[in-house]
């Protein structure tokens, strides 16, 4: 039994080892070193509830190797990203997103999208608003039909 407790502790001995030097030999890249980004959080203002409103997001690529988009996936379905997947940029390159949102909040709201690129970048966009109820309006009398009410009464 002894001998089975002890190539059990060795095995996992020699396996938690293992699994520890691979990780500090592989460090994970920072996205905020290989992408510069422009309106990675945006913040709307004040928009109108049910009307869609949309901003841009440019990122640059600062590091040493091409890199592409390979998904945009929204945080809810009022939210649509919009890009070229797997389109690749170099170094110095330059690519945009669109975000759309549907306005479909009443008060502050906060959306967000996470971003996955190559090199198991990832990165989460942010934006936020205030969703305002627009005051209904009243539509200007037509004068004319105004003036022939007024003229049929004055008969009558």
């Amino acid at each position: 039994m002894k001998k089975i407790v002890l190539m059990g502790l060795a095995l996992f001995l020699a396996f938690s080892g293992f699994c520890q030097t691979n990780a500090a030999s592989t460090p994970a890249k920072d996205v905020n070193t290989q992408i510069e980004f422009k309106n990675d959080t945006y913040n709307f203002g004040k928009i109108a509830y049910g009307k869609p409103v949309e901003y841009v997001v440019e990122m640059k690529n600062i590091g040493k190797d091409s890199l592409s988009i390979l998904n945009a996936q929204p945080g809810c379905g009022c939210t649509t990203p919009s890009f070229k997947p797997n389109e690749k940029f170099g170094p110095g390159q330059t690519v945009k997103m669109t975000i759309r949102f549907n306005s479909s909040a009443i008060g502050q709201f906060t959306r967000y999208t996470d971003v996955y690129f190559t090199d198991g970048l990832t990165k989460k966009f942010t934006f936020t608003g205030e969703g305002i109820q627009e005051a209904a309006t009243t539509p200007a009398p037509n004068t004319a039909e105004t003036h022939k009410l007024k003229t049929i009464n004055q008969i009558n």
